[in-house]
């Protein structure tokens, strides 16, 4: 029995030795100690720094950050350690603790080698398969930039499926275990828009196993597979309901699951039409139709928009051609990347979704011999995820669906809808290697589909390059490029022949690229062949197709994460050191106080908050009240709004572009007491009277609120004050002094899910004040005013997610016991 269980367990342990060798080999800066210099990964430890530190500091949950936008909840920053026990297995166990971004890729092979292992394919199918989906182009590029959370997810993907379809092929017990736990950990990792896509993914795989039932006449199994899959879907979520009970809560206060009140310009009325974000917003990154061609050729358009060119390009050579000097030119492309991409993205991109010229290849061929009713579902959601990630580009469909799918409006950038098809390209080109080894067909057959495949692959191949010639090469960024460059070297005439230069580089690419595909195409093919003709064995075919994919991928791969792109920390860390401006600012011994860094885009950027609290940030999921802010104040530079803001410093560059601190003495500080109240009748009225309003002695308030205050002029003596005596991320403590009753304005945002307040202990409302703040009802005297910051949905998700982990690794555990018992008595 022994040696039966190691003859059978030591193929996988091969396998997840070389998964691990790949990533390793392809990530070997992190054997030096070297991490991945991500740019949105600093932004998060911009936006956490605060969080992290008090968490550090007192041992409290941060529930409350003031690092970014004046304040807003940290649940979707970070709140310390949750009670979901999945959150280890999946950061260290599941990737078997390697570091970043090793543990990723690993992972992604991982996940797809086992769904390929439920599917029954032979052993280096299996393996192709996990490097195909673990190396297309967009998951490195996604690393690269920082997409954590993300990439988890993309790698889960097949793990969940493999579990489904488990316990729909009567595996009852291991499919619900599989299933819970990789569900359980993709929730966890909480990238709502792979979640979304994924589900849509199980619908249609349900759909499709019903209909399969139904034609098989198995209804009553499925239904009980069904049943099992619910109960484990239904724990997979309770697992995370520390994160999603809150954010539910809280998205209803956001721009992705509410919008503004107000209706004072096109936006805001545009943005009424969804209860999500703006169709305009969330259709940025739509991929181009045309432009999907990148699944089967890396350079179709262009590559990225920020690309390195070579002293060989015509850029290169119409840079020498100007007259300048070679030594100056190698300088400038050294130093500087290109946009060379010139597809439908106006905004541009890191780079293509490529997938293989050989598994598009294999795609093909599976159309001509797979019969497998999986079949009909991985072109479904083929078909889907093309439609969805085409965006505004097929809004006759993408905009009812926009309007009317539930959820979808909550989800911006089109364009990683590709995941999906992505994923059912490798398991439909698996699917073909497999229909070709198994011997189920004859070799006239396998001969006449691999001619088919072949001449539609490259009839594609060929069809994309004309549409290509057709369109142009001209891109979005190139108007701009021709004044930048005509502003550098001696007129809009030479940036226009730059231009120029830079569009025969792009078509240089797309033909090099094109060359490129068909000549692995052709190694694909060739290999087949010689297995079909008994020229080569299966093993030998199987291991040239291996190396094929991995090569193909790897090399395109390198353009985006390769050694570049690893630093040492001393370097990661050197771009969120503190300027001298910065310095300055943190010598102010006061707790708490606002900056404005002007010197970035103050609001899509966290670095900031790094070192302040900061009136930016960076954040999709801001609150809708804050943005409305933004919008019609903060960026109309109205000082007053400022002031109230309590936005003690601004940065901003000097002369020279180096950035310096200009203090604002005219903060109001953390607390102040108004001496009137305007009442407006609505949003729009409590808005536009900001536009004018002393908010220093002036609050307006909506008229909503009106039962809260009462009818009572508010007063200040000339001794009046509000001091800030204990500040905190959820508990701030004030002491004022007023001989009449008076209205207290505080510094502070308004958000009612979990802020309450005390004045001498007892209970006190706040009231939303100039659109955004706090305002309390302050009797006359001395008092201690506390404001806690205390979201009972929170602590009730704690609970939860704390019992339903536990119970589904007791689950998984036990399964797993009863069926190495079960196995261990057959074998006896």
């Amino acid at each position: 029995m022994k040696q039966n269980w190691l003859k059978a367990i030591l193929p996988h342990l091969a396998a997840i030795g070389l998964f691990l060798l790949l990533a390793f080999v392809y990530c070997s800066p992190v054997l030096e100690g070297k991490v991945v210099n991500q740019g949105d990964m600093k932004n998060v430890q911009g936006m956490a720094k605060e969080a992290k530190d008090y968490y550090e500091a007192t041992g409290d949950r941060p529930l409350w950050t003031n690092s970014m936008f004046s304040g807003m909840p940290s649940y979707v920053i970070y709140t310390g350690p949750g009670t979901n026990k999945i959150a280890y297995f999946n950061n260290n166990v599941a990737s078997l603790y390697t570091p970043a971004p090793v543990n990723l890729l690993f992972l992604a092979m991982l996940c797809m080698y086992i769904l390929l292992c439920v599917l029954e394919f032979k052993y280096w199918i299996r393996i192709l398969g996990a490097i195909a989906f673990a190396f297309c182009s967009y998951n490195v590029i996604i690393i690269d930039v920082g997409h954590i959370t993300k990439m988890y997810d993309i790698a889960l993907m097949p793990a969940v499926m493999a579990g489904i379809i488990l316990t729909y092929r009567g595996r009852l017990l291991q499919g619900m275990a599989l299933t819970a736990l990789a569900t359980a950990m993709l929730i966890y990792n909480n990238h709502l828009q792979i979640i979304y896509y994924t589900l849509i993914m199980v619908l249609c795989l349900a759909v499709g196993a019903a209909i399969h039932a139904y034609r098989t006449q198995t209804l009553p199994q499925f239904f009980k597979a069904s049943g099992l899959l619910a109960i484990a879907g239904v724990l997979a979520v309770l697992t995370s309901m520390d994160s999603l009970l809150i954010l539910r809560e809280y998205t209803d206060y956001t721009m992705r699951g509410s919008h503004s009140e107000l209706t004072l310009d096109k936006e805001d009325v545009a943005q009424k039409k969804s209860t999500g974000l703006d169709i305009d917003y969330a259709f940025d990154w739509s991929y181009g139709k045309a432009e999907t061609g990148t699944f089967l050729i890396p350079g179709y358009v262009g590559n990225s928009s920020g690309q390195r060119l070579s002293t060989n390009s015509n850029f290169a050579q119409q840079m020498v051609s100007l007259g300048v000097p070679e030594a100056q030119v190698e300088q400038y492309l050294a130093q500087q990347k290109l946009p060379l991409y010139y597809g439908a993205q106006a905004r541009g991109t890191s780079g293509p979704v490529y997938i293989g010229a050989i598994i598009c290849f294999l795609f093909v061929l599976s159309l001509l011999l797979v019969r497998s009713w999986l079949k009909w579902w991985l072109l479904a959601v083929s078909a889907i995820g093309f439609i969805l990630a085409w965006g505004k580009n097929m809004s006759f469909i993408n905009d009812f669906l926009f309007y009317h799918l539930p959820l979808y409006n909550k989800f911006r950038a089109p364009a990683q809808a590709l995941v999906v098809p992505s994923f059912a390209f490798v398991v439909l080109a698996c699917y073909a290697l497999q229909e070709v080894a198994n011997g189920q067909h004859t070799k006239d057959e396998l001969l006449k589909a691999l001619k088919k495949s072949l001449y539609i692959t490259g009839g594609i191949l060929v069809g994309f390059v004309v549409i290509a010639n057709m369109i142009g090469f001209s891109g979005a960024s190139d108007a701009g490029m021709v004044q930048y460059l005509g502003q550098m070297l001696g007129g809009e005439e030479n940036g226009r022949l730059l231009v120029r230069a830079l569009e025969k580089d792009r078509s240089s690419l797309l033909l090099k690229d094109s060359f490129r595909s068909v000549i692995f195409i052709l190694i694909a093919a060739a290999a087949i062949w010689a297995f079909i003709q008994d020229k080569l064995k299966w093993t030998g075919a199987i291991l040239v197709l291996t190396a094929a994919v991995t090569i193909d991928l790897f090399m395109v791969d390198k353009n985006y994460l390769n050694n570049e792109s690893f630093v040492d920390d001393m370097t990661y860390m050197q771009e969120l050191q503190p300027t001298a401006a910065d310095q300055q600012i943190k010598q102010d011994p006061d707790p708490y106080y606002r900056v404005l860094n002007l010197t970035t885009a103050p609001f899509d950027d966290a670095s900031p908050s790094y070192f302040h609290k900061n009136i930016g940030g960076y954040s999709p999921a801001k609150l809708w009240l804050y943005q409305d802010l933004i919008t019609h104040q903060i960026s109309k530079n109205n000082m007053k709004v400022m002031n109230m803001l309590n936005t003690k410093y601004f940065i901003v560059p000097d002369q020279k572009g180096q950035p310096v601190a200009q203090r604002n003495p005219d903060a109001y500080g953390n607390a102040w007491f108004v001496k009137d109240i305007i009442w407006a009748p609505d949003a729009n009225t409590e808005m536009k009277t900001l536009d004018y309003l002393n908010t220093r002695d002036t609050a307006v308030i909506d008229k909503r609120f009106q039962a809260q205050v009462g009818n009572f002029k508010p007063g200040a003596d000339s001794s009046a004050y509000i001091k800030l005596t204990k500040y905190g991320l959820n508990k701030l403590e004030y002491a004022s002094h007023n001989s009449q009753e008076g209205l207290g304005v505080f510094s502070e945002i308004y958000y009612p899910a979990g802020w309450e307040a005390t004045i001498d202990g007892k209970p006190a409302d706040i009231i939303r004040t100039d659109y955004a703040l706090r305002a309390i009802k302050i009797p006359a005297g001395d008092h201690k005013i506390e404001m806690k910051f205390e979201p009972k949905t929170y602590f009730k998700g704690l609970k939860i997610a704390g019992i339903s982990s536990t119970l589904l690794i007791l689950l998984v555990a036990g399964i797993l016991v009863y069926e190495a018992i079960r196995v261990s008595r057959k074998d006896a």
